[in-house]
């Protein structure tokens, strides 16, 4: 989330103009600031609104234990 307020910031959007570029509630982003958890769907919003896009990379214990042969 802070990249993407990071970037909000560099454009010099409000909270609440990135919440309107993302079509999200302005409490939403309160939300998720003060609670720290988000949905993906709003997070994904979020972050498109920034140009950026979520991805899933894998967790780096998992990699090498893979790669070790310690799991399959």
């Amino acid at each position: 989330m802070a990249d993407i307020l990071e970037r909000a910031r560099a454009r010099g959007w409000s909270q609440r103009e990135l919440a309107r570029r993302a079509s999200v509630p302005d409490s939403s982003i309160s939300r998720i600031k003060r609670s720290g958890r988000a949905d993906l769907e709003t997070l994904s919003k979020l972050a498109a609104a920034v140009g950026l896009k979520l991805t899933l990379v894998p967790d780096s214990d998992y990699a090498e234990k893979v790669a070790r042969g310690e799991l399959f």
